[in-house]
């Protein structure tokens, strides 16, 4: 039951978090494009931002606690063992920790996008062109999580 739980939390985690980033570029972005006063463009990016970066770290953190979980509950290998070298032995080792690195990337790009670059980008065209740079490359790095997801359930590399 359990791992039901973290599993079902995971996925609608990932959901959530990949799919707000999706609709952000593919829709929110766009449609921004059509008003015309840059000021009020960033007002509302930036109320929209703040609104989903709230909800997007609560997805984040569910992640980083369910993660370790399911990969305990259905791959038998305990949080300590991760980065072990018996770990990295295997195709799936490989995978994992492929998949590893890129979470860790993007938990610290997302939080220097959020924190730091995002509340700048209200006041400066540059800070506003980098916001976009991380988070189109959080995007992709992202659907690249996905892709490692996918791989380490076929059993890895």
């Amino acid at each position: 039951m359990i791992l039901k739980i973290a599993l079902f939390f995971h996925v609608i985690s990932a959901i959530f978090w990949v799919g707000g980033m999706l609709f952000l570029t593919l829709v929110v972005a766009p449609y921004l494009l059509s008003i015309q006063d840059p000021k009020e463009r960033s007002k509302i990016f930036q109320v929209v931002g703040k609104r989903y970066r709230t909800l997007g770290w609560a997805a984040i953190i569910t992640l980083l606690v369910t993660g370790p979980v399911v990969l305990y509950m259905i791959y038998g290998i305990p949080p300590q063992e991760i980065f072990s070298a018996a770990a990295r032995a295997s195709s799936f080792g490989k995978a994992l920790m492929w998949k590893l690195t890129s979470v860790i990337i993007i938990v610290v790009s997302s939080l220097v996008h959020d924190f730091w670059i995002g509340p700048k980008a209200k006041d400066s065209p540059s800070m506003s062109r980098l916001a976009r740079i991380f988070g189109r490359s959080n995007l992709i790095l992202a659907l690249i999580i996905i892709v490692f997801a996918v791989i380490l359930r076929s059993g890895g590399f």
